[in-house]
């Protein structure tokens, strides 16, 4: 063993200071007094040989050491809570627990409608708390920031679990009224003279599986339009002369009550994996194992 020249108290500090990236909200985080926060990070500076925390501008921002220590920490600081607090059962009839979920909102759009009404019945003091995905997703995931990642499929690192929810289908849609409603089958040619939205979380449309495919037989697409959400494209496309490729399963709620035509795509585009991901720290606890079955449960759900 070599921690008897250690205080472990630090390593609540530590915690604290990596998460509000400020001394004084650490201080309170945690009830200490500022001089009392300050004088801990002067010892972890000390111990890590680095600054830890470092000014730029009016903000402190992590070092690449620091960036280092949140998941270890975070999953330290659970295994210290599991060893000294009591631990209940987890019971969903009774439990009156708060889950935060960071999710795309294609996903959010499949899994919510069909998760609450279960809630309601066999959980109803559990609240759900959803938030939108970043792109920055993992760190804070493994600092605690939330407890669950619904979305696209990726490698994720070994301090992080992942669990296959279901796969995703590629369909094109278009207003009733389009002219191409009426053959339902459109040509490579005809699909890429059509005028496009694209769901693009920046300004410029991102390369999609359509776009590589289209260039492969020297063809390219017009994107028109591009928004942030997906939830606003089949909106527009009802009422426009666009039309929008994206996920079967999203698109399915919006045909009849919006009137669209789905159209058969003329090229075979590369399905794709919706997961949802957990770091280590909520690996075996018990209301994060149950809430990861209610989803499971609900994605498999027709």
């Amino acid at each position: 063993m070599q921690l008897g020249g250690i205080d472990t108290n630090l390593v609540i500090s530590l915690q604290a200071l990596l998460h509000e990236r400020n001394v004084t909200r650490a201080a309170k985080r945690v009830g200490l007094g500022q001089s009392s926060m300050s004088h801990a990070l002067g010892r972890l500076r000390a111990h890590f040989d680095d600054p830890l925390l470092v000014p730029v501008g009016r903000h402190l921002v992590l070092t690449e050491r620091a960036k280092a220590l949140v998941a270890p920490v975070a999953e330290a600081i659970a295994k210290l809570e599991g060893v000294f607090l009591h631990q209940e059962r987890f019971d969903p009839a009774t439990s009156q627990r708060v889950f935060r979920i960071a999710s795309t909102d294609n996903l959010g759009l499949y899994i919510l409608p069909r998760l609450m009404p279960l809630l309601a019945k066999e959980a109803p003091g559990v609240d759900i708390r959803v938030r939108q995905l970043d792109t920055d997703w993992m760190v804070p995931l493994q600092n605690g920031d939330f407890d669950l990642k619904l979305g696209r499929k990726y490698r994720v690192p070994d301090r992080l679990h992942s669990q296959d929810l279901f796969e995703e289908q590629f369909a094109c849609v278009v207003a009733e009224h389009h002219p191409a409603a009426k053959s339902r089958k459109l040509g490579i040619r005809q699909y890429s003279e059509l005028r496009h939205v694209a769901v693009s979380t920046t300004i410029e449309p991102a390369l999609t599986f359509a776009d590589v495919v289209l260039a492969r037989h020297g063809l390219g697409r017009r994107v028109v339009l591009t928004v942030p959400h997906f939830l606003v494209a089949p909106f527009v496309v009802a009422s426009s002369d666009l039309a929008l490729t994206a996920s079967e399963r999203l698109l399915a709620p919006f045909v009849r009550h919006l009137r669209l035509e789905l159209l058969r795509l003329p090229m075979k585009l590369e399905s794709y994996k919706l997961t949802q991901v957990w770091a280590q720290r909520s690996q075996d606890d018990q209301g994060h194992a149950w809430l990861r079955g209610m989803i499971l449960r609900v994605s498999k759900s027709r």
